[in-house]
């Protein structure tokens, strides 16, 4: 996949057979279940139609750039979603930057400019809910009549659902800040996860005698609520298991400052500057202030117990063999 900065590098082929591009709209935040549709639908109408495929994504997240003081946090990165919409097989990753300019432009200034001119779109994958434009006025009715009027296709994924729900990043964001990450897993099609380097702490852990790798996570990125979760881990071709904590260290510590430590299990080499990437696969308990370190011993090794449980009855197979 070819990644582009800004549609004017982009280099239109003359128009005629086999010109144009099947582009994808959207932010793809998360690149959930029914991002992925879309994705796939893009892929495959471009391969039908002798074409190239695209996504064309704006950055920063519009509702950064829009209301900066909305405590707003991702699902994903930029880097995590192109990596995801390379190995779907799309040919152009698109990218934007999204200006309060920008957001001023109709939404027929927008497909004119961006989609039909700079890009030769020959058609265009969005989902039902698609918006775009001054201050969003433009749907997916509005562009079936752009269509007409600048002569490109559309296709309108419809909804997503599992259980009911309409599968949407603000549905998966709302569920992973209530900590809730089996049920967001669900929606994503895949373990919500996190990237970080690993980096020094107060060394703690190691004095209580569980030696923690305290992440470096972007603060951009959302975090699941604070409290304590089993992850399997993997750090460069190993995986492991994982007690994760999420939260504050209220205990020792009396800041507002989130850390996100793991601690794992049948593991003590040095790895700090190293990446890891957790993924979350259930949530054991909320945070919780202990008297003293004694209390807090006690109850980690309560939370063993209960992980060990977890990955005997739902998890094991994650990993071929362990030994916990």
């Amino acid at each position: 996949m070819k990644v582009i900065y800004n549609v004017d590098n982009y280099k239109v082929k003359s128009k005629g057979k086999n010109s144009g591009l099947v582009v994808a709209l959207g932010n793809f935040d998360g690149i959930h279940l029914a991002h992925r549709k879309i994705l796939e639908k893009t892929k495959d109408n471009a391969k039908r139609l002798g074409l190239k495929s695209a996504v064309f994504l704006l950055n920063p997240h519009p509702i950064r750039v829009l209301f900066p003081q909305k405590s707003f946090r991702l699902l994903s990165s930029l880097e995590e979603r192109a990596a995801i919409i390379d190995s779907i097989g799309i040919d152009y990753l698109i990218i934007e930057q999204f200006t309060e300019e920008m957001a001023l432009f109709s939404p027929s200034s927008f497909i004119r400019d961006y989609l039909v001119h700079s890009l030769n779109v020959a058609q265009i994958v969005v989902g039902y809910d698609y918006t775009f434009g001054y201050r969003g006025k433009g749907t997916t009715y509005t562009l079936a009549e752009l269509s007409k009027k600048f002569g490109f296709q559309v296709e309108i994924i419809p909804p997503v659902m599992i259980g009911g729900k309409v599968i949407s990043s603000s549905l998966i964001r709302e569920l992973v800040a209530r900590g809730e990450v089996q049920k967001a897993s669900e929606y994503l099609g895949t373990f919500f996860e996190r990237k970080g380097k690993v980096i020094h702490g107060e060394g703690r852990g190691t004095t209580l005698g569980f030696p923690t790798a305290n992440l470096q996570i972007p603060g951009d990125l959302l975090l699941p609520a604070n409290g304590v979760y089993l992850n399997l881990v993997k750090y460069r071709d190993k995986e492991m298991f994982a007690l994760t904590n999420v939260g504050r260290k209220p205990t020792f510590c009396k800041g507002d400052e989130t850390h996100v430590e793991a601690f794992l299990l049948e593991f003590d080499k040095d790895i700090y500057g190293e990446e890891l990437t957790i993924r979350f696969l259930h949530r054991i308990r909320d945070e919780i202030a202990f008297k003293d370190g004694q209390s807090l011993i006690k109850q980690i090794r309560d939370d063993l117990i209960t992980a060990q449980k977890l990955i005997d009855q739902k998890y094991g197979h994650l990993l071929e063999k362990q030994h916990i």
